[in-house]
């Protein structure tokens, strides 16, 4: 059971600060708030599905050394970044795509949506696009039954697995976690 899910960190990426309008004064403080995000969300019991991009370096000791430091469990969903390849680990597992249910509700997930699916049943979960193509790749796409859950639309942080559920039955279209937020206040406040 995947419990929370999250992608594209770009950890040691210098140019991902820029390039996303992240807020962020340097490499090194972007590293640690999401590291720390992370560890204070996941615990070392829950599954994270992450959808790839983890880190710039194409090194399997930098990409184990991030490894180390994130707790969980992780289905590790194989990005466009992530060069080196290594075999499955105790607490890591390795795949280009991915299928589970949760409450029900079938996902498939792929790093770039291009690579999914044209005929998809259920939702397609994707990273890649980060936050610059918001009119296409949005948090929620509820017409085309896409979820884009790059870091900097889940304000960087893990999503959990139920919440994510809880926009998907809004039936709305949301441009990132804050919004679909709101929309959940308002429909409690109701």
């Amino acid at each position: 059971m995947v419990d929370y899910l999250v992608s594209d960190l770009h950890l040691d990426h210098r140019n991902i600060v820029e390039y996303c309008n992240r807020p962020f004064d340097s490499v090194e403080e972007m590293n640690d708030q999401l590291v720390s995000n992370w560890q204070a969300v996941v615990d070392p019991d829950d599954v994270v599905l992450f959808g790839g991009d983890l880190t710039i370096r194409e090194s399997a000791s930098a990409l184990l050394n991030w490894l180390e430091a994130l707790p969980g469990e992780i289905v590790f969903v194989i990005g466009n970044h992530d060069g080196t390849l290594l075999s499955e680990r105790d607490d890591v597992y390795f795949v280009e795509e991915y299928r589970f249910e949760h409450r029900n509700v079938p996902f498939r997930v792929v790093h770039d949506p291009a690579d999914g699916p044209s005929n998809q049943t259920g939702w397609l979960l994707h990273g890649h696009h980060h936050n610059n193509h918001p009119e296409q790749y949005p948090l929620v796409a509820h017409d085309t039954r896409r979820v884009n859950f790059s870091v900097e639309l889940i304000d960087y942080r893990p999503l959990a697995m139920d919440r994510l559920v809880d926009y998907l039955v809004c039936g709305e279209r949301f441009a990132d976690k804050a919004a679909a937020e709101r929309a959940l206040d308002a429909q409690d406040e109701a």
